[in-house]
């Protein structure tokens, strides 16, 4: 039965259009009143959603996909008949009273919205209210311009027609980034896909912004063609006022159209893999392995060292996995997060594409996050789906054999993070872990290391082919032939076992109870401001970045914000402030586990006013909690330093310190205080006791490139081997390593190993695996050369 308007005119009443004189009562109709329902519906439900109970982006996002099916229905509805013999003038005001009622009609889930934000959080009104005119709203006038086209061109099946085109806009976005670098989607129907990963950012607003006049060129584009084919219908020519007031629209609106899909690279709206190549502007092959960089950032030396280091993991990936490499892997190093954030669309994710064989890494986390994503494309030789990899049933054993092979995540194994978390009550079941709702749904820490522990064990009880074939079939029960709850009870009673680095409490909480972004407290939001106060932090903006950071506490109290204040207050040279602050808040206990590090920050400030008793008691309680992180290896250095005395101090007083401040001439002061430190080295002599600290801190500071690696050989030999402790055996052979020495390295990493050999504690287990690659590092590299 056709839906009736209730008008009493004849003519509305048999054709569905205006009546000459104009009038429609559009709001009045039963498809308007449905469809006005099914919002008001639909806002409500979104108020008990997590994420989708305020004005924000996924709200916009999940109401421009639903506007763009009911909304286009609503259009199809009110659109169904364009007699030929209607006026274009009246068309085009039939369509603008469509197009306005279908925005008007997004007013109620907003207001619902709006209304709710009195009940929970909603830290960005006005964020939110510009994603919803930049995310919906237009896309009802696209859709509605589109549905006027079809009527026009398709009749009766128009409706079929405009199915298939918005099931094509659905895809595109998959189709993009399955072809393309980029994670994220820009589409004239729903506005902008942010992609999937860990980022809890906002869509960047004028790039959007940008995009959405795009779509406003379409919409002009498309009233224009449809005008021009109702008046060939009505018999008539283009010619005079119309034909110039046509004209007048679809030019600009073709010229603006050519332009956007033109430059839509440089815009920001996608990135190809030639757009990507010459961002970066520099290659270097090595055997199997292509890496894309910024010349400008890595010297020649460190191109070829990360390529020796891509070549070793991929081996010993390849090792792991049983599998033998075929191919080349692409490697994409970014030089920072913000240009990784444009060209690839995420700041702290390092990404793998299996399917291209390809990764994508900042030059900051590259070292950290190498082996973890080679195993992604890795695994890809035996993976599921056009994707290589499963996600249906079983997206934790994607992440989870990832973090297997890997097996350490911090200063822990995986097992004795999984143990501790058990212990605690943090532990999520099997399901959880490999299941995709549950890994999805948990904080990224707990599903990452909680599933790669799992693995780890089904790896090592039933064969590295078992876990390829559940990983090849996207099924672990079936493969395996045990459920899920047998798989949980058999993994908790070997993990009671396992050896755990105690005490554990606060580095097990710290680490592992975070919320997910599907419960944080305006995570976005918090992100974006805190990125934007860091930054102020990096150009020497401090009171501007405590004030930021003080405004984002406020906003939602939050660990990055408290460790943000703390460091500027350090910078600012506050430091009464910095240990009042941390006392404050280390005494909440509701908090205290997530800002333990404070501690360092309480320490440094402790010995920069003189008070080495306070400090030594700050880094001993962070060192005995051991939460992973640099913190507490640099907690480790400061306390050595501060318990070895003597006349040295003060040097490595300066250079330790000097590691949380931020100096213009960072330069001038790294070669100010190695030279302080061959200074103390040369006076103390090799028996004093502080020699080995000041050869270790001099080494970090002078050994960065070639040259100060040439250079560190002299020095290195200053001291007998027999005086070297752990820590600084590993350096001495990283840095004869890095200059292609490997037999000389490799009596550095043997002699650190004999020193770890009776020790059992977790910490020197830890290490002792570390020695161990560094010896496999060695051999693999005397086996092969650079291309």
């Amino acid at each position: 039965m056709s839906e009736q308007p209730l008008s009493t005119s004849p003519s509305a009443s048999r054709t569905g259009t205006p009546p000459p004189d104009g009038r429609f009562p559009l709001l009045r109709t039963r498809a308007t009143a449905v469809t006005a329902l099914l919002y008001l519906a639909a806002g409500l439900a979104m108020t008990q959603i997590r994420l989708l109970n305020t004005l924000g982006y996924e709200s916009a996002l999940v109401f421009a996909l639903i506007a763009a099916f009911a909304g286009g229905v609503l259009s199809l509805r009110l659109l169904r008949d364009v007699p030929a013999s209607l006026p274009v003038p009246a068309l085009a005001t039939h369509w603008l009273r469509v197009a306005g009622t279908g925005a008007l009609l997004l007013v109620l889930p907003a207001a619902v919205l709006t209304v709710n934000a009195a009940f929970v959080r909603n830290c960005a009104m006005f964020d939110g209210a510009g994603f919803w005119l930049l995310l919906p709203f237009p896309t009802v006038l696209f859709t509605s311009a589109l549905v006027l086209l079809l009527r026009l061109v398709a009749g009766r099946r128009a409706g079929l027609l405009y199915a298939l085109l918005i099931l094509l806009f659905l895809l595109q976005p998959f189709v993009q980034i399955y072809t393309r670098p980029q994670l994220f989607a820009y589409n004239h129907v729903f506005g902008m896909f942010l992609g999937l990963s860990w980022d809890q950012t906002q869509p960047p607003f004028l790039t959007l912004l940008l995009y959405r006049l795009s779509t406003l060129a379409y919409v002009v584009l498309l009233l224009g063609v449809s005008l021009a084919l109702q008046q060939r219908r009505r018999g008539g020519v283009l010619e005079g006022r119309m034909r110039l007031l046509l004209l007048a629209m679809f030019i600009p609106a073709l010229a603006a159209t050519l332009y956007f899909a033109q430059q839509s690279d440089a815009l920001g709206f996608t990135n190809s893999y030639e757009h990507l190549r010459e961002e970066l502007g520099a290659k270097f092959s090595s055997g199997d392995v292509d890496i894309y960089y910024d010349s400008t950032q890595v010297s020649g030396e460190d191109i070829r060292l990360i390529a020796r280091e891509h070549r070793f993991q991929l081996k010993q990936v390849c090792t792991a996995l049983q599998v033998q490499w075929k191919g080349r892997l692409q490697s994409y190093l970014y030089p920072d997060s913000r240009t990784k954030k444009r060209l690839l669309g995420t700041e702290s994710s390092q990404i793998a594409r299996p399917w291209k064989k390809e990764i994508h890494l900042s030059m900051d986390y590259w070292r950290e996050s190498l082996k973890h994503e080679i195993v992604h494309v890795v695994a890809g030789a035996f993976g599921p789906y056009i994707n290589h990899a499963p996600f249906v049933r079983v997206l934790g054993l994607t992440e989870g054999l990832a973090m297997a092979v890997e097996w350490s995540w911090g200063n822990r194994t995986l097992h004795q993070h999984a143990a501790a978390m058990l212990n605690y009550g943090l532990l999520p079941t099997a399901r959880q872990c490999i299941s995709t709702i549950g890994f999805a749904t948990n904080s990224s820490s707990v599903s990452y290391v909680a599933s790669g522990s799992l693995t780890r064990w089904l790896m090592d009880s039933l064969g590295v082919p078992v876990i390829r074939r559940a990983y090849a079939e996207d099924n672990l029960e079936e493969v395996i032939g045990i459920s899920y709850e047998e798989m949980n009870s058999r993994w908790r009673r070997y993990l009671r076992t396992v050896q755990r680095a105690r005490p554990d409490s606060i580095a097990t909480l710290y680490a592992f109870k975070r919320p997910s972004l599907f419960t944080a407290v305006c995570p976005r939001v918090i992100t974006e401001q805190s990125r934007d106060a860091a930054e102020a932090l990096r150009d020497f903006r401090f009171a501007d970045a405590l004030q930021m950071y003080r405004e984002t506490e406020q906003l939602a109290p939050n660990a990055r914000a408290v460790f943000g204040m703390t460091g500027a207050l350090y910078q600012l040279g506050e430091m009464d402030s910095v240990r009042s602050l941390v006392a404050r808040y280390l005494i909440d206990s509701t908090r205290a586990y997530s800002l333990y590090p404070l501690l360092l920050w309480e320490g440094a400030a402790a010995w920069k006013l003189g008070d080495s008793l306070a400090a030594d008691r700050a880094l001993t309680r962070l060192l005995t909690a051991n939460p992973s992180g640099w913190p507490t290896a640099l907690a480790q250095r400061m306390r050595n330093a501060l318990r070895i005395g003597g006349a040295a101090r003060p040097a490595l007083r300066h250079t330790l310190l000097g590691a949380l401040r931020r100096e213009r001439n960072e330069d001038s002061l790294r070669n100010v205080r190695s030279e302080e430190m061959e200074m103390w080295m040369d006076s103390l002599g090799t028996a004093h006791p502080a020699a080995p600290l000041l050869l270790d801190e001099w080494l970090r500071l002078v050994a960065r490139d070639s040259s100060g690696r040439r250079q560190a050989l002299t020095r290195i030999a200053w001291l007998p081997v027999d005086r070297m402790p752990t820590e600084l055996l590993m350096r001495c052979g990283a840095v004869y390593y890095a200059l292609g020495e490997n037999g000389r390295a490799k009596e550095f990493f043997r002699k650190a190993l004999m020193m770890t050999a009776h020790r059992m504690l977790p910490k020197e287990q830890m290490l002792r695996l570390e020695i161990q690659e560094w010896l496999e590092r060695c051999r693999a590299d005397s086996r092969g050369a650079d291309s």
